[in-house]
């Protein structure tokens, strides 16, 4: 049998007529903004080292890796910063098993990444959410309510720490001023999930970071929005409150041993940019940007593309501009037929599509002509009369649903049933539609009628859905 190398050649056969990168990570394949110098990634394999004498050891850094990271401390206003080589998963369960332990209660936003789902579940801690309005145009979830957040922290005054996303994958921002001093207040730490918002540093028209809001630690996807390869992101650490030594000790379990120089590198040429022309690249970008989604309301469509004025109306604290969102309900179509006519009417590649909308990430290694590109791909979209009915993207899930802890799961039986048997049962792991990536059931929340309801409208629709297989969900058994 002829041998065979399926994913190097999947990977030559779509970059060979250069599609353009509406999503992560944020080099978009664009070298000339990844500035390490003449000839650095050209020769790539060449610097895939290892801990060589001279290049230091992640683990227990003295030397230029200690120094680079020093330099990003610097360039984010923050006393510590720690590359992260595993993605902000790493950060993410480092970060909780850091500041809590076993028993501990944590103040979760409902929306956060499945890691700190996980997290919660090594850490064996309790739980108590913050669930989210959502918005009834786009379906989206909206700002952490802060009168939410202040009846569950009174109600909670043990809780050891508060985990939040700000910005959300969409781009929804919270007020992390008040939720910081809030949880301070409260003697706990607050823990910003910042992995769409390493660029907000370096921005005047952008909100403001959560480095300069008061946040303990705040974790970010370099690579999501900043010219850094794949899983290259940092932790930063601000104030007196956390255990260093602790952190590290975390770090160190939940990182590898074989750190990627490749990775590393990349965050601190990302930093070098971003320090010294990402400003204003940013405000260039931005400025595209804000034509771009006036030109795509202006087609006639009806599609929609929000900005900021929108999602303040909305009750939104803020709401970062670098997301190019395009609501498609007017035209009568779902995200992910947007997604399919751009993809194969202009060969443009979006972030994320959901039921309703359609993602892209603008950043600085982007071009004028990506944007015109996407203008003109949406002037081909034609309305479709009747619209279809299109179901949320996310939901209200703001009640109380819970049935166990997530770790009390892991020590349970769990059993595979139909998903129309399912109401009323607890799950064993989380129910995720993909797109966006949101629980619609978390591990040990009771599964709702109208999580059942949604489910079969997303399968419908063909949006997979982690967790549930064949009409069959994971539950414990009871």
């Amino acid at each position: 049998m002829k041998a065979k190398r399926p994913l190097v050649e999947k990977l030559k056969s779509h970059f060979i007529d250069n599609p353009v990168s509406f999503h992560v990570p944020g080099h978009k394949g664009n070298m000339a903004c990844m500035d390490a110098g003449t000839h650095f990634w050209d020769r790539i394999l060449q610097y895939d080292a290892t801990e060589l004498p001279g290049l230091d050891n992640l683990h227990c850094p003295t030397g230029v890796i200690k120094d680079a990271q020093d330099l990003a401390a610097r360039a984010y206003g923050v006393e510590n910063t720690y590359f992260l080589v595993n993605g902000s998963t790493a950060g993410i369960l480092a970060s909780l098993l850091a500041v809590t332990h076993p028993g501990d209660t944590v103040i979760v936003d409902r929306h956060c990444h499945s890691s700190v789902f996980n997290g919660l579940m090594l850490g064996r801690l309790k739980p108590v959410y913050i669930g989210r309005p959502v918005d009834d145009i786009t379906g989206i979830p909206l700002s952490i309510d802060m009168q939410e957040m202040d009846r569950v922290l009174e109600a909670n005054k043990g809780a050891k720490a508060v985990i939040i996303t700000s910005p959300s994958y969409y781009g929804v921002c919270s007020d992390v001023k008040a939720i910081a001093d809030r949880a301070g207040n409260n003697g706990a730490t607050l823990i910003v999930d910042e992995a769409h918002g390493a660029h907000l540093k370096f921005g005047d028209r952008l909100p403001a970071s959560a480095v300069d809001a008061g946040a303990h630690i705040i974790i970010q996807s370099a690579h999501k929005t900043l010219p850094a390869m794949t899983q290259g992101s940092w932790l930063h650490v601000k104030g007196k409150g956390v255990d260093r030594d602790r952190l590290e000790r975390m770090l160190g379990i939940f990182q590898t041993t074989s750190p990627s120089y490749l990775i590393m590198a990349s965050l601190d040429a990302a930093r070098y940019t971003m320090e010294t022309t990402g400003a204003q690249r940013l405000k260039e970008i931005l400025e595209q940007a804000e034509n771009a989604r006036q030109s795509i309301n202006d087609i006639g469509s009806g599609l929609f593309c929000p900005g900021s004025q929108y999602f303040r109306k909305k009750g939104c604290y803020d709401f970062d501009e670098t997301k190019l969102l395009i609501n498609c309900i007017g035209a009568g179509i779902s995200g992910d037929e947007l997604d399919y006519k751009l993809r194969t009417t202009a060969d443009i590649y979006g972030e994320l599509y959901d039921m309703a909308n359609w993602l892209g990430v603008i950043t600085i290694a982007m071009k004028q002509s990506d944007l015109d590109r996407l203008v003109e791909g949406c002037r081909g979209i034609k309305p479709q009369r009747p619209a279809k009915k299109i179901p949320p993207a996310c939901l209200d899930n703001r009640a109380d649903c819970n049935g166990a802890d997530p770790w009390e799961v892991l020590d349970r039986n769990c059993v595979s049933t139909a998903l129309d048997k399912a109401r009323g049962m607890i799950a064993c792991s989380g129910i995720i539609p993909y797109p966006p990536g949101i629980p619609l059931v978390c591990p040990g929340e009771r599964i709702s009628a109208r999580s059942i309801e949604l489910m079969k409208e997303y399968q419908a629709l063909g949006i997979s859905i982690k967790g549930c297989k064949d009409g069959r969900v994971e539950v414990v058994e009871e």
